[in-house]
């Protein structure tokens, strides 16, 4: 009897034809690299695959289909290392005035673009400006406009100016990609950057091959030859085609793959940098009953979120329903199980609402963009159908999901959002959901409190002194119910275990320049 999965295998097999940068810190990296180097094996093609479609090759657009290629192809001035301390990337070094509205950096002179231009500070400033503007689709442009203008005294040096003490700037700057200006305009096609790697083939849609920059800054790297990067949007030929050797590696597969790759020799299960972002269902305040505060406390009240992290998620990771995942000094313990799964409660507060019937309503997700996404919804059909809340789910297409969720163009969305393992400020500032109406985020929320409190909490350095800040937004999100929370958002690289070196960015995106395959 023939599977779906041994079909599959077989077409698998045919087809396989702090603010101190610290000197000592410095040297362990020097002296870690050094010894690396003589080690690896130099050449090869690394060849991995995800579920998402990248409509661009733009560094700052964030979205999950391009973070599988970011830091191959783009530079950034500071890079974040495993315990998010800064170091030297584009920048050398770099030092804040005595009020700390001025930050200098100096920069590499010995750094070229893909086209052959030379990197300058002129880039630089010509990179936040793009990563900024409200036409390049980031997420984090709010981020990026916590700087308020940059100079440029000579070529090898720029000043940061800030309008306020910026208490997160590393975590701009280790997102802040530098582009080439006299290729930007060819990003739906083309890469523009710095990184290890240039785009040398591109089949939209299906597949991406980067090549090897010879003219790379860091001396000796890359260790390959070619990085590909496919799309697969048929989760079990991607997961075949990992077994049967096609691909040396997987990004981001439904977590029930995770657990069964796991017991498998030959491969390595690794979660990267843990919960990177956050599950939750997003309330487009705007919509009919949604307006109302009672219904969506009722909604919240609903959700059944240890079932979601037992069947949608594997049991791979804790549920919660705070904003900020456990590990972030943000998250507070004493506020968890605020909304437990509370069937008699979010009946009450529908009928106080008017709805005691319930009503009618739609959630949109795509489990192209994230596997989990559909049994999540799956679930909170299940819970909302309860209370009387009568839903119907619209699985889409990646590019049309994502375009409606940018609009606000739902009543209810199973989504995911980032940055929720850097600085809290930064996922303030760097995810859509927690953008008010006037800076056109996703739900319609309004505040002015929340927005002083936001925008109060990044210009102090003091943490214990930032918390109280940070614990007042997360009452209010908690009250408002725009945004719940179901569990954090762990994606897991699944590759063969001769793939070393390997590590990545805060959003899970590998350093592709430090891998090397012992085969």
């Amino acid at each position: 009897m023939f599977t779906r999965r041994a079909v599959l295998k077989a077409g698998a097999r045919a087809a396989a034809v702090p603010f101190i940068y610290g000197c000592s810190s410095a040297w362990a990296q020097v002296t870690s690299a050094a010894k690396t180097a003589s080690i690896v094996k130099r050449g090869g093609t690394f060849a991995m695959a995800r579920t998402g479609v990248a409509k661009s090759f733009n560094g700052v657009e964030m979205t999950r289909a391009n973070h599988s290629f970011t830091r191959a192809l783009y530079n950034m001035l500071v890079r974040l290392d495993k315990d998010l301390n800064p170091q030297p990337e584009l920048a050398t070094s770099w030092q804040f005035s005595p009020d700390g509205l001025t930050m200098t950096l100096k920069l590499r002179q010995d750094v070229k673009f893909h086209s052959g231009r030379e990197f300058t500070s002129e880039d630089v400033k010509f990179s936040w400006e793009f990563a900024k503007d409200p036409t390049t689709a980031s997420p984090l442009r709010q981020l990026f406009s916590l700087i308020r203008d940059v100079k440029t005294p000579d070529k090898a040096t720029i000043e940061l100016r800030f309008d306020k003490p910026c208490a997160n700037i590393f975590d701009v700057l280790d997102t802040l990609c530098m582009f080439d200006k006299s290729v930007v305009e060819k990003l739906s096609t083309t890469d523009a950057g710095s990184g290890p790697f240039k785009v040398v083939g591109y089949i939209p849609g299906s597949e991406i091959r980067m090549g090897r920059f010879d003219g790379y800054w860091e001396p000796g790297k890359p260790y390959l030859d070619e990085y590909i990067v496919r799309t697969i949007p048929d989760e079990a030929a991607m997961v075949i085609n990992l077994e049967t050797k096609v691909l040396d590696a997987i990004w981001a597969p439904a977590l029930h793959e995770v657990v069964r790759l796991k017991a498998q020799p030959g491969l390595v299960t690794d979660p990267g940098v843990g919960a990177q972002g956050m599950f939750h269902l997003m309330a487009n305040i705007t919509k009919g009953p949604l307006g109302n505060k009672k219904v969506r406390q009722a909604i919240n009240y609903a959700i059944d979120r240890e079932r979601c992290a037992r069947m949608a998620l594997a049991g791979t990771i804790e549920p919660t329903c705070l904003m900020w995942p456990r590990g972030s000094w943000a998250y507070f313990a004493d506020l968890e199980g605020r909304y437990s799964y509370d069937l008699t409660k979010a009946k009450t507060l529908l009928a106080e609402a008017g709805y005691p019937s319930g009503f009618e309503t739609s959630i949109i997700l795509s489990r192209k963009d994230n596997p989990s996404a559909f049994p999540i919804g799956q679930i909170i059909q299940g819970d909302l159908a309860k209370i009387g809340i009568r839903t119907r789910i619209e699985d889409l297409d990646v590019i049309v999901w994502e375009g409606r969720n940018r609009r606000g163009d739902f009543e209810l969305c199973v989504h995911t959002y980032g940055r929720a393992n850097r600085d809290p400020g930064t996922m303030l500032a760097g995810a859509l959901v927690w953008y008010p109406k006037a800076e056109k985020g996703l739900t319609g929320f309004d505040s002015a409190d929340f927005v002083k409190w936001r925008d109060e909490a990044v210009t102090i350095f003091d943490r214990e002194a930032r918390k109280p800040l940070y614990r007042k937004i997360q009452e209010y999100a908690l009250d408002e119910s725009f945004s719940m929370a179901i569990a954090g958002n762990q994606s897991f690289w699944i590759y063969r275990d001769y793939t070393k070196g390997i590590w990545y960015s805060r959003e899970s995106s590998p350093f592709v320049a430090d891998v090397w395959l012992d085969k």
